[in-house]
């Protein structure tokens, strides 16, 4: 069988290889969380949605934004409209999937990593 760096028991004996990953995936797990969110519509989306909802008040303007709302809020045809709606809501639902993933993934890896290198320190 080869001898892959990340397979079986070499984790074990280099921890701080799995630091490493484990931080690396957490610190993108966390810029894509933070960056993330709902997609941004065009501008000519935008326009259309803020003349129209402009009597509704700043905080309806400020989710002309989106475009999941702005398609709402200027469509003339229903199955564009849901369509365009679906996709938007499945790229941002990706999107969280995989930065939920990552968090999730890197934190047993740094767990993993301590413990090894607190292990490697006592000499077991």
């Amino acid at each position: 069988m080869p001898d892959y760096p990340l397979a079986g028991t070499d984790m074990k004996k280099n921890p701080v290889l799995l630091l490493v990953i484990g931080a690396a995936m957490l610190i993108v797990g966390v810029f894509l969380q933070l960056n993330g969110g709902p997609p941004k519509a065009d501008a000519a989306a935008i326009a259309q949605c803020e003349n129209r909802v402009r009597d509704q008040g700043a905080e309806m303007i400020a989710r002309c934004q989106e475009s999941a709302f702005a398609t709402a809020m200027t469509a003339t045809d229903a199955q564009a409209a849901a369509q365009s709606i679906s996709a938007a809501n499945n790229s941002e639902v990706g999107g969280n999937m995989l930065s939920l993933f990552l968090i999730g993934l890197s934190l047993p890896l740094l767990i993993v990593g301590v413990l090894g290198l607190v292990q490697r320190r006592r000499g077991v």
